[in-house]
């Protein structure tokens, strides 16, 4: 797990929850309109794909990099446990960190979204193994998944306002909650940055619930 960063937003606060986790401004925590439209932001992008139900009674966000291994790594788990629940409002924000292969694996990804093959293209992405992929490999992966990467990344052209104002807004909510890495997860008003086991996550969702 990695070390916390500060929370930096004017309208969150960095009061501890544990180790390792954090709350934003909630309930209670100085809470004010100002915050509750920034995590309306955070959950809720008209423009954001979504995986999971999305009419789910607990929403969990996770900021990631296709080329980030520990998002790949802790991907499969984290979909079970979405699966099993079954009431969970998955968002996945797409935050390139890792230069331009990280840009070209969201453009299939959200190219994919636009030909309504979001999931396949995204579950493909996530299980390639190893770092700095190429975007070759990348392409090959969609491609065995059931989606041509040529239309995808058309369809990413053809919308590409579109998308890179969503990756432009993901990118600013990262650093305006002062991340410095991924994966990082928002549930509720608990903010945990870095990889976490899937027991941890799923026990701040039922605290979310309770």
């Amino acid at each position: 797990m990695t070390q916390n960063p500060t929370l930096t937003r004017r309208n969150l606060i960095g009061s501890a929850m544990g180790t390792g986790l954090f709350l934003v401004a909630g309930p209670g925590r100085a809470q004010d309109a100002e915050a509750e439209a920034f995590r309306r932001e955070l959950t809720h992008d008209p423009d954001q794909p979504l995986l999971g139900n999305p009419e789910g009674d607990v929403t969990l966000v996770e900021f990631y990099d296709y080329q980030c291994p520990f998002c790949r790594k802790g991907h499969p788990g984290l979909m079970d446990m979405v699966r099993a629940d079954g009431n969970i409002r998955l968002v996945m924000k797409d935050w390139p960190i890792f230069g331009e292969a990280s840009v070209h694996g969201l453009r299939l990804g959200l190219g994919a979204a636009g030909l309504g093959q979001y999931e396949a293209a995204h579950e493909a992405l996530m299980q390639i193994e190893g770092r700095r992929v190429a975007p070759e490999v990348m392409d090959e992966a969609v491609r065995a998944a059931g989606v041509d990467p040529a239309a995808a990344l058309a369809g990413f052209a053809r919308e590409e306002a579109r998308w890179m104002g969503l990756v432009s807004r993901n990118e600013a909510q990262a650093r305006a909650i002062g991340l410095q890495g991924t994966p990082a997860y928002l549930i509720g008003w608990t903010l945990m940055p870095g990889a976490y086991e899937i027991d941890v996550i799923r026990d701040v969702i039922a605290k979310e619930r309770g």
